[in-house]
């Protein structure tokens, strides 16, 4: 049997040479991942804490993400991005609510959120692949793998308009 290890680092070293080389693309072009691409990214390794990849970063500070939870993930809330999210494969359960109770404060303004903690009175939505989720900034929410499955979507994470810059 032949060993594959190689091939899969040339691949991971070829995708993320891909995704920094967006990162710096000007504003005005466009962001491809091929499906190839986003599978690499999403197969690398990760642990539970960190189930997340950055797949680039768009012109405006975007991030976007490849994310695999094999494991219910924390609660969270985000103070001004909101994720938009396709599920690519897998079965469960988004778990949402207004207050997140326990949580602890992580990052800086505009990028802060709270992390772990509970959802009192929480909604629960199955979802599957192909699925479309928009979760607005401020809404706590909980991805939950179905046992023994994986969650795998890709997010971007867009943040709202500050009200001092919008415009009337």
């Amino acid at each position: 049997m032949k060993n594959s290890l190689p091939n899969t680092s040339l691949a991971l070293c070829f995708t993320l040479f891909t995704v920094m080389a967006m990162a710096q693309a000007p504003a005005r072009t466009v962001v491809h991942l091929t499906s190839a691409q986003i599978d690499s990214a999403g197969s690398s390794k990760r642990t539970p804490d960190k189930p997340g990849r950055l797949l680039a970063t768009g012109p405006a500070g975007e991030r976007y993400l490849i994310v695999v939870r094999a494991a219910e993930g924390a609660a969270e809330s985000h103070e001004q991005y909101d994720d938009v999210a396709v599920v690519r494969a897998g079965h469960g359960v988004l778990r949402t609510g207004s207050k997140l109770e326990g949580a602890a404060l992580s990052g800086k303004a505009p990028e802060r959120e709270w992390l772990g903690g509970t959802i009192t009175k929480p909604t629960e939505k199955r979802i599957a692949a192909g699925d479309f989720l928009v979760i607005p900034a401020g809404l706590a929410h909980q991805y939950i793998p179905d046992k023994g499955d994986s969650l795998v979507y890709v997010t971007i994470k867009v943040r709202q308009a500050d009200s001092k810059t919008q415009k009337k």
